[in-house]
C-alpha cells in the first residue's frame, strides 16, 4: 500500500505522532493508500515555513513579471502531472477519469489566467490638497490558511491557491481527509517549477484537530474555507475572535426554474451534468426543479429515461455516467434523505435506494410531486437526487426558489431572454444560470447568498479578497 506525506517547507513530512489516514476506493470499499496524519506539531511546522517565508519577503519582492513567470511554470508542471494525478484522485475521490484529470488542467489554467492578472493590481492616487500627496498600495494579508473540500479537491486548491500566490501571500493547504492523496502529485508539480520553500505548504489532517486549529492558529492572518455551514460557522467565530478575515463557500439548494417554453433537452442535460454528474456531491448542484404545471409530467417522464439510461460504475471506466459517492456515512445520509421525502409524501417517479453491490453507489433518484415543507427541498442532500416542485404562476415559481436558507446558485429555463433576464434579476442566488448548468468558467465571479456565504472566488473579484487597502499621505510642504 503506498504510503504519502504532508508537504512542509519544500519537504516529505511523517507526522511525528505516526498516525495514518487510510484512504479507500468509493466504488470498491478498498483502501487504496495511507497519508501521514498532520496533527498540531505539523501544524505549527507549517504556519512557521509559511510565516518565514511571507517575513523573507521573497514572493512579496518578487519582479511583478517573474512571479507571473513562475505562476504559469507552476501551470505547465501541473500539466505534465495530470494524468497521474487525475487517475489518483479518480480512485480516492470516485469520480470520473476524464473529471478528474480535467481538475488538474483546470489548475494549470487557473494559474495561467491568474498570472494574467498579477500586474493589474494597481492602486490609485486621491486628490487631498495641493500639499499633499495620497496614494494606495494593495498588500497581501500574510498567511493564508485554506481548508478544502473532498468533492473537487483539486480545483479547489487551485482556485484559491492561484489567488493567494498571485497576491503574494504564503499559503497552508489543509486537504479533507478522504481524498488528500491526489494534492501530493500537486505538491510534485510545485518541486518541480521551483516555487521556494514555505510559500506552498500542503497538510492532511482530520478537521475537528488539524483543521480547527490551523484556522486558530495566532499567526495565521486569512483564512478561506469551502464546505458545510456549520462547519464554517466555527470558523467563521475563529476567525472573529482574532479579527482577521475569512472567505467562505458553504451549502447551496439551487433551484431550476421551468419555463413552459423551456426546451425540455437543455433541462434534460442540464440534469445529467448538474445532479447526477460527480452524483451529486456539489455545491451548486440543480437539486430542485421548480417546473410549471403544463409540461410537469413530460419532463418527468423525460427524465425518468435519462435515469434509466445511466450507466452505475467505477469512475476509471471510460463508459460510466453516475459514479459512487464519496463514503459509506454519505451513502447513508443520501438514501435517509430521499426515504424521507417519499414517507413524507413525495413520489419516488425512479430510484431512491442505494445499489446493490460493492462500493457506494446511489441510484439516480427523482423523486415527484416534492413540496417546500418536506425535508428534501430545504436541506442539502449532496447526492443524486433531484426534487421536483410545481408551480403555475410566474411569481409563485421565484417564491418557491427563493424560499431557502441557501443562495448559492440558482437557474432557468426559457426561450425568452427578456422572462430570463427578469426572472435573473429576481432569483436570490450569487450565479444564475440560463439554459445551461454551470454555465461559467474561472474567470467568472463565483460566491453565495444567504447562509451559502460571502466573498467570491474566481474572476477577477476573487483577488479584493485576498488583499488589503494601505493608505499613503505624503505632506509636500
Amino acid at each position: 500500500m503506498q504510503h504519502y506525506k504532508n508537504f512542509i517547507d519544500g519537504k516529505w513530512i511523517e507526522s511525528e505522532s505516526k498516525e495514518k489516514i487510510k484512504v479507500d476506493d468509493p466504488s470498491t470499499g478498498k483502501i487504496i493508500g495511507e497519508i501521514s496524519c498532520a496533527k498540531k506539531t505539523e501544524v505549527d511546522l507549517a504556519v512557521n515555513a509559511a510565516k518565514k517565508s511571507y517575513n523573507s519577503r521573497i514572493l512579496v519582492d518578487m519582479p511583478i513579471l517573474a512571479r507571473a513567470k513562475l505562476m504559469r511554470k507552476i501551470a505547465e508542471e501541473t500539466r505534465k502531472v495530470a494524468k497521474e494525478g487525475g487517475e489518483l484522485l479518480c480512485y480516492e475521490n470516485g469520480k470520473s477519469i476524464g473529471g478528474a484529470i480535467k481538475e488538474f488542467n483546470d489548475v494549470a489554467d487557473i494559474f495561467d489566467y491568474y498570472a494574467g492578472l498579477t500586474d493589474k493590481l494597481e492602486g490609485k492616487t486621491i486628490p487631498v490638497s495641493k500639499n499633499i500627496f495620497d496614494y494606495t498600495v494593495l498588500e497581501p494579508f500574510g498567511v493564508s490558511a485554506h481548508v478544502v473540500p473532498w468533492n473537487y479537491p483539486i480545483a479547489m486548491i487551485g482556485r484559491s491557491l492561484a489567488c493567494s500566490f498571485a497576491t503574494g501571500n504564503s499559503t497552508i493547504i489543509k486537504t479533507a481527509e478522504l481524498t488528500p492523496l491526489s494534492a501530493t502529485i500537486f505538491a510534485k508539480a510545485l518541486i518541480n517549477a521551483e516555487v521556494p520553500n514555505g510559500l506552498i505548504n500542503i497538510i492532511c489532517g482530520y478537521g475537528n484537530e488539524a483543521g480547527s486549529y490551523l484556522v486558530s492558529h495566532q499567526d495565521v492572518n486569512h483564512v478561506v474555507f469551502t464546505g458545510s455551514v456549520a462547519t464554517g460557522k466555527k470558523i467563521l467565530h475563529s476567525c472573529a475572535d482574532k479579527a482577521i478575515p475569512a472567505i467562505v463557500e458553504l451549502g447551496g439548494k439551487s433551484a431550476g426554474i421551468v419555463y413552459p417554453d423551456a426546451n425540455l433537452d437543455d433541462v434534460l442535460d442540464s440534469a445529467r451534468h448538474g445532479i447526477f454528474g460527480v452524483a451529486g456531491q456539489i455545491c451548486t448542484a440543480m437539486s430542485r426543479l421548480v417546473v410549471h404545471k403544463s409540461i410537469k409530467d413530460e419532463l418527468v417522464d423525460k427524465l425518468v429515461n435519462l435515469s434509466k439510461s445511466l450507466k452505475i460504475g467505477p469512475g476509471i471506466d471510460k463508459n460510466t455516467d453516475l459514479t459512487p459517492v464519496i463514503s459509506e456515512n454519505q451513502l447513508q445520509k443520501v438514501e435517509g434523505y430521499a426515504r424521507s421525502g417519499i414517507q413524507q409524501g413525495a413520489e419516488a417517479a425512479y430510484g431512491g435506494k442505494r445499489v446493490e453491490r460493492d462500493g457506494y453507489f446511489m441510484e439516480p433518484t427523482v423523486l415527484n410531486n416534492v413540496s417546500q415543507d418536506m425535508t428534501v427541498a430545504r436541506e442539502e442532500i449532496f447526492g443524486p437526487v433531484l426534487s421536483i416542485l410545481e408551480y403555475e404562476e410566474q411569481e409563485e415559481a421565484i417564491k418557491i426558489a427563493n424560499d431557502t436558507d441557501y443562495g448559492l446558485g440558482a437557474g432557468v429555463f426559457t426561450k425568452d431572454l427578456k422572462k430570463a433576464s427578469w426572472t435573473a434579476g429576481h432569483l436570490e442566488a450569487g450565479q444564475v444560470y440560463v439554459n445551461k448548468w454551470f454555465a461559467g468558467s474561472h474567470a467568472t465571479p463565483f460566491g453565495g447568498y444567504k447562509q451559502s456565504g460571502y466573498s467570491r472566488e474566481k474572476g477577477v473579484d476573487a483577488l479584493k479578497s485576498y488583499l488589503q487597502v494601505k493608505n499613503v499621505g505624503i505632506s509636500l510642504n
